[in-house]
């Protein structure tokens, strides 16, 4: 029995092992530009907001382009960018083909963390799953990192 158990926990971490390393990671910078539909200083149901990005690598090289639209699905009793929900829909285009990822998140301010799931995509990432994580870093520059599995 004690051999079986260990038998199994070897194939269960080596199983694990190569999981992990066939997940990929993507980090690159998005130098956004976004409009927003409404009164920023009062979201509205509906408002949206519009947003396309220039993606940069650790070496400040442009390794593709992105493009979103959120649309406001909450707005507390006070109206406040803080605790305003939106529903976004994202895409980020590189050579290899395009991962789309989306999620409802409040409305980005600077130190502001999203978690993003990633829907799927085009090309090399066809079968794209996992999350994406965005922070903003500024007004207009934000960190996005793929954890693709």
């Amino acid at each position: 029995m004690i051999r079986l158990v260990t038998l199994v926990v070897l194939a269960l971490a080596l199983i694990s092992t190569q999981a992990e390393s066939r997940s990929k990671r993507i980090h690159v910078t998005a130098v956004v530009v976004a409009t927003f539909t409404g009164d920023l200083a009062k979201p509205a149901i509906g408002d949206r907001l519009i947003s396309r990005a220039e993606l940069f690598d650790k070496h400040d090289e442009q390794v593709g382009t992105g493009a979103g639209v959120c649309t406001v699905t909450s707005v507390p009793e006070i109206p406040s960018a803080k605790d305003t929900v939106i529903q976004c829909l994202i895409s980020a285009v590189f050579d290899e083909g395009e991962i789309t990822f989306g999620a409802a998140v409040q409305l980005p301010e600077v130190g502001a963390v999203g978690q993003f799931s990633i829907l799927g995509g085009t090309g090399k990432f066809r079968k794209a799953r996992g999350e994406a994580t965005l922070t903003v870093l500024s007004p207009t520059t934000q960190d996005a990192v793929f954890e693709l599995e």
